[in-house]
């Protein structure tokens, strides 16, 4: 990228110099003033693409890391597997989902304990419509992050990448347990608060989905997803008190009707 942008300033600079040495170039000085403006303003406009692109860049790596790095593989099939996975997370976050599920492939086959690499695995081909090829990675994702807790227990990351996997498997109430554990290692992740919140929502618990849900945009007020998700949680507990009140007023009305019958019933005597 610097070798592009170099080239680019270069041609900026060289074109108004061989313009301005040009025989039958006449250039005023007004002229020439404007003339070196219009290049210093290419250059600036060369600048800003590339810290677009920068920019960009930057913010995909992210979202691509944010299963954590779970299994520390020795030696050099653990570094490949390794670069594979990175690869294939490259892959994935462009849509590339074909090319990406060949590269988890790769890393899981020169690394089958590397927990991470079951779950990307599971949802490459969870998004070429494979949900038994996905299901059948995920359990194998769960399978190694459990052996891979039994000496890393505090790893944050590992456990939010597990309840995603319990999440995806639909087994809500794991994932809870798993989220709740990444949160109180780092509490200061909306993105697993937001998580949190909607496997409490898919088990009707909405208090609680309410809750996760407001820290996570007390941590990001900007977490337009999270404010989605508290208002729906905010209509279920609505939902759940009204039919409550629904259910307690037809109780009592029964009550009162079984009351009347027995009050209009003649006595054994007469």
């Amino acid at each position: 990228m610097r070798g592009w942008f170099d080239s680019a300033t270069g041609f900026a600079l060289d074109k108004f110099a061989t313009f301005a040495a040009s025989p039958t170039c006449v250039l005023s000085t007004v002229d020439r003033a404007v003339y070196r403006m219009r290049s210093i303003l290419l250059i600036c406009a060369v600048w800003l693409v590339v810290f677009t692109i920068g920019c960009k860049r930057s913010g995909q790596q992210s979202t691509n890391n944010s299963a954590g790095s779970q299994h520390v593989s020795n030696g050099l099939e653990g570094n490949q597997a390794r670069e594979h996975l990175q690869k294939g997370k490259e892959l994935y976050i462009n849509d590339q989902d074909s090319e990406a599920v060949l590269a988890f492939q790769e890393a899981v086959r020169l690394d089958p304990g590397l927990a991470e690499a079951h779950f990307r695995l599971g949802l490459g081909y969870e998004s070429l419509g494979k949900r038994e090829e996905a299901e059948a990675e995920y359990k194998k994702a769960v399978e190694a992050y459990k052996k891979y807790f039994e000496e890393n227990r505090d790893d944050a990351e590992a456990h939010y990448a597990l309840g995603q996997t319990y999440a995806n498997l639909g087994q809500y109430g794991e994932a809870i347990r798993e989220y709740r554990e990444a949160t109180k290692l780092k509490n200061d992740d909306p993105d697993m608060f937001y998580d949190l919140g909607v496997a409490y929502t898919k088990l009707a618990q909405y208090d609680a989905a309410a809750s996760a849900f407001s820290k996570s945009l007390e941590i990001d007020p900007d977490y337009y997803r999270a404010q989605d998700g508290l208002d729906e949680a905010k209509e279920g507990i609505k939902r759940i008190r009204t039919g409550r009140k629904h259910n307690e007023d037809l109780l009592k009305k029964q009550k009162e009707d079984e009351l009347k019958k027995a009050g209009a019933s003649p006595s054994p005597e007469d």
